[in-house]
């Protein structure tokens, strides 16, 4: 590819979700650097919140077209030729999904163009179903892998997923998860300095003043194993109560398992801005019970302690056992209250791992490492078809 002033960027999402925005701004305010996003809408009912726009970058709307199978959910994407044509990207980035079949078609596009692709994904994921299914499904995702020029990972157990699959070790990037922690910055500086508003705003959730708080966010989904988490709580309500901040379709069924508990688990629904902010800052000691890892950065972000279990990768290079929080078997609900009774009997070492927490995410995993693996692999893969 011949040298230019100005990189054309294309990058292909299912959709493009709110907590995406930040960094897609940041990268598209790159110097030199033209970002175009291609992402369409979720399936109802799925409780995820979208964006349609960019102030930095362009968003060019695909059509999903969503079917289950024996794989799990696939997705078509209609628009993708009219978009490749119009914005003619150098570079394209896609996410490393199997799933997402017109990935094929854009992956052929772009070669026949001699312009290189790069995935971007997890690793390799849980597997489930029958073993020659399973084999099968993974032979068809590492050649999708060893399809792109390059790869960024999600983390550093996904990195060497893709080394795994064939993937030269000078062709994986580790992009660690991040989300925009200008937020929490703000927001610790206004509210973090006083605490004289903690009280009442217990008192407004029917939350007693004095008890520390297990704080979960996230969606309200089978795979966030929120249920896990109340049942892991329930013999220790005397000395803590729950604060779940989400919404989604088990949320009804969550509120029928808790319940028994009364007062001592509160749900508040979907939170953005301040009151997100306060649910933070409010709170003790942050749960991820189940798969996911951006609730995880944020609660990091306003310095709580983490007590996580073994899911898509993400959280082990957030969690450092013993540090900033605990680790525990993955499903075990007796080890799970094992870890949350740790730090409830010491607010000492709840603030010390908290203080942790917060320093790693200011020096080591954010936004701005983010977009510079990005930018490393941009110039990597530039010079693939020179």
């Amino acid at each position: 590819m011949s040298s230019i002033e100005t990189l054309r960027v294309g990058i292909v999402k299912r959709v493009l979700t709110i907590y995406r925005r930040p960094f897609f701004e940041r990268l598209a305010s790159q110097p030199n650097l033209e970002v175009s996003v291609f992402a369409g809408q979720p399936q109802r009912g799925e409780a995820v919140q979208v964006e349609n726009t960019l102030d930095k970058g362009k968003v060019f709307p695909a059509t999903n077209h969503h079917w289950q199978s024996p794989a799990g959910l696939l997705c078509w994407q209609s628009g993708l030729r009219d978009w490749l044509r119009s914005y003619d990207p150098q570079v394209l980035v896609m996410e490393a999904s199997p799933r997402m079949l017109s990935h094929w078609f854009a992956i052929d596009w772009m070669h026949r163009r001699r312009r290189p692709v790069l995935g971007w994904g997890l690793g390799e994921l849980e597997r489930s179903g029958p073993i020659w299914f399973q084999k099968v499904r993974q032979a068809f995702a590492w050649r999708l892998i060893r399809s792109f020029d390059a790869m960024i990972a999600y983390s550093s157990k996904a990195k060497n997923d893709y080394i795994a699959a064939g993937v030269p070790e000078d062709g994986v990037f580790i992009a660690y998860n991040s989300i925009d922690n200008s937020e929490s910055e703000m927001y610790l500086a206004k509210l973090g300095g006083r605490m004289d508003w903690v009280r009442p705003w217990k008192e407004s959730l029917n939350l007693l003043p004095d008890l520390p708080i297990i704080l979960f966010v996230g969606r309200l989904i089978p795979q966030k194993r929120v249920d896990l988490l109340i049942r892991a709580c329930s013999p220790l309500f005397d000395h803590c109560q729950l604060l779940i901040v989400g919404d989604g379709p088990l949320r009804v069924e969550l509120e029928n398992q808790a319940k028994p508990f009364g007062n001592k688990v509160c749900f508040v629904g979907h939170q953005v801005g301040e009151m997100l902010a306060r649910c933070f800052i409010g709170s003790d000691i942050f749960v991820l019970p189940g798969a996911g890892g951006l609730a995880m950065h944020q609660a990091m972000s306003y310095g709580k302690p983490v007590i996580v279990s073994f899911g898509d990768g993400t959280e082990a290079d957030l969690a450092r056992d013993g540090q900033n929080g605990y680790f525990f078997r993955l499903g075990s609900e007796e080890d799970l209250r094992a870890k949350i009774e740790l730090l409830l009997h010491s607010p000492d070492r709840i603030r010390q791992f908290g203080q942790v927490s917060l320093t790693l995410i200011q020096s080591e995993i954010n936004l701005d490492a983010m977009v510079r693996s990005f930018l490393q692999a941009f110039d990597y893969v530039k010079h693939c078809y020179q």
